[in-house]
C-alpha cells in the first residue's frame, strides 16, 4: 500500500519546512487514520486543498484548528526576530510553511512516478475527501498543535497504478539465432587517408620517392571503411607503438549508402 510513503514523505517534509522557518526541529508524531467525514474528528477553521497537476482528482488537504495554525505561524516569526505578530502575519506564515511542505512532497512523487510533479495554487475549502492523517506537532513550547493531513482516491490510483507497473514482469526478449549468427561474421576493417585520380601514364612513372597528393589536407579526418563502406570518420592516433584511428562521428545510415563503392 502507498499509505505509509505518503504519510512518511508528508511528515518529513513538514518537519523540515518548519525547522527551516523556525530554526528548530519539531516533533511530528502520527495517529490512525479516519475517514474524513467521521464526526469524532473536530471541524478546523481552516481547511487548505492543494491540487496536483496529476489531474483534477489529485489533491492534498491539509486541515487545523486556529489553536493550531497560529502558534506555528507565531513561532516562524519569532524566529524571524518579530514581535508585533498580527493574526493575518501568523496566517500567511502558516500558509507558507504548508506550501513549502507540499512542494517537498511533490518533489518526491516526481521520483515516486517517474513524472513531473507540481503543486497548483493552494486553495482555501470547508471540506477533505478520502482518509485523514491526524499529525501532531511539538514546538518549543510543551502545547501539541494537531493538524490533519489527507490526500484524494486519485492520487492514491496512481501511486498504485505506479507499484503495480514496478512489480509486473518485463517482457521476455526473445533472441534471434539469425542475429546471433550474423555477430560471428567477420568483415574487412581500412582507413582512408584520402584519394587521387592520375592518367594512367602518371601512373605507370611512379617508383620510389614519388609522392602522390590526396584529395584532403592534413587536418581533415580519415575516413572508416567497413566492407568498401564508409561508416565513421575520426583522427590518427598511436597507441603504444601502434596507428589507430579515435572516432570523432559515426554517419548517417543515408550517407553510408551514398558512399558505397
Amino acid at each position: 500500500m502507498s499509505e505509509p510513503w505518503i504519510v512518511e514523505q508528508w511528515t518529513s517534509k513538514l518537519a523540515a519546512a518548519i525547522e527551516m522557518m523556525t530554526e528548530a526541529r519539531p516533533g511530528l508524531k502520527t495517529g490512525a487514520g479516519t475517514a474524513a467525514g467521521d464526526p469524532e474528528i473536530p471541524i478546523p477553521a481552516l481547511w487548505l486543498s492543494i491540487p496536483l497537476n496529476l489531474g483534477p482528482d489529485t489533491v492534498l488537504f491539509v486541515g487545523a484548528s486556529e489553536e493550531s495554525w497560529l502558534p506555528i505561524g507565531r513561532s516562524a516569526l519569532l524566529a524571524a526576530g518579530l514581535t508585533e505578530i498580527t493574526t493575518a502575519d501568523a496566517r500567511g506564515t502558516y500558509l507558507e510553511i504548508i506550501t513549502q511542505a507540499a512542494s517537498g512532497l511533490a518533489q518526491a512523487l516526481t521520483a515516486k512516478l517517474g513524472k513531473p510533479v507540481a503543486c497548483l495554487p493552494v486553495q482555501e475549502g470547508k471540506s477533505a475527501a478520502g482518509e485523514l492523517i491526524p499529525v501532531d506537532i511539538t514546538l518549543q513550547e510543551p502545547p501539541v498543535r494537531r493538524i490533519y493531513f489527507g490526500w484524494s482516491p486519485g492520487l492514491e490510483q496512481r501511486l498504485e497504478q505506479r507499484i503495480t507497473q514496478r512489480l509486473a514482469p518485463a517482457e521476455p526478449v526473445v533472441k534471434s539465432r539469425t542475429l546471433d549468427l550474423l555477430m560471428e561474421v567477420e568483415l574487412p576493417v581500412s582507413v582512408s587517408f584520402g584519394r587521387a585520380e592520375l592518367p594512367l601514364r602518371d601512373v605507370l612513372k611512379l617508383n620510389s620517392g614519388s609522392i602522390v597528393e590526396l584529395n584532403r589536407t592534413i587536418s581533415d579526418p580519415v575516413e572508416i571503411i567497413v566492407n568498401n563502406c564508409v561508416i565513421a570518420c575520426g583522427e590518427v592516433v598511436v597507441v603504444d607503438g601502434n596507428y589507430g584511428v579515435r572516432i570523432h562521428q559515426v554517419v548517417s545510415r543515408e550517407e553510408r549508402l551514398r558512399t558505397l563503392k
